[in-house]
């Protein structure tokens, strides 16, 4: 691996660079819940092989794959960063966004008899709920289902946290707080 790609690898791990690590510890979370994995109910991949389902039911940004010949269950999740006050310039906000999307034709959980954008949702929520999973504890301050199309029944959960807003100076930082 040369020079580059190793620093750009390392972002992974880079605190002030908060969506990136984040994304990363999420993913994390996601494939290590054994629940999730079964949920998703994806008979062309092995529960065994969590790592597997990563991009292919579980992606870390808010699209869908446009051309699809089987319509599959996913999660997609986002990072977001908002409201800094101009009184304190220390803390933002932190938005964890997840979009389940569930095809309509297995919508219901032949285990639980649970509709299963609701169940993975319920799942989600234990995971991530009051947890410090990004650094601060994250609260659900939106759970809200609804119809995308004919072929997917959708949940859109909003967890916030107040997180540290990169207050240090690195090499890809310049943040004038420090200068101060």
């Amino acid at each position: 691996m040369d020079s580059i790609t190793k620093e750009l690898v390392n972002y992974k791990k880079i605190y002030e660079q908060d969506d990136v690590w984040m994304k990363n510890t999420i993913k994390n979370k996601l494939l290590d819940d054994p629940r999730i994995i079964r949920v998703l109910n994806n008979e062309e991949l092995d529960e065994n092989n969590p790592d597997d389902y990563y991009l292919v039911n579980i992606l870390p940004y808010y699209l869908v794959p446009e051309v699809q010949t089987k319509t599959s269950n996913y999660i997609c999740y986002e990072v977001g960063f908002s409201d800094i006050d101009n009184h304190n310039k220390i803390i933002k906000l932190c938005q964890l966004t997840f979009y389940i999307f569930c095809d309509i034709k297995t919508i219901i959980d032949k285990n639980t008899g649970i509709p299963r954008h609701d169940l993975l949702a319920a799942l989600i929520a234990d995971d991530f709920n009051w947890t410090n999973t990004t650094g601060a504890q994250l609260r659900l301050i939106s759970d809200r289902p609804y119809g995308m199309d004919a072929r997917y029944a959708m949940r859109t959960m909003v967890f916030e946290s107040n997180s540290p807003n990169n207050i240090t100076k690195n090499k890809s930082v310049d943040n004038y707080l420090i200068r101060k």
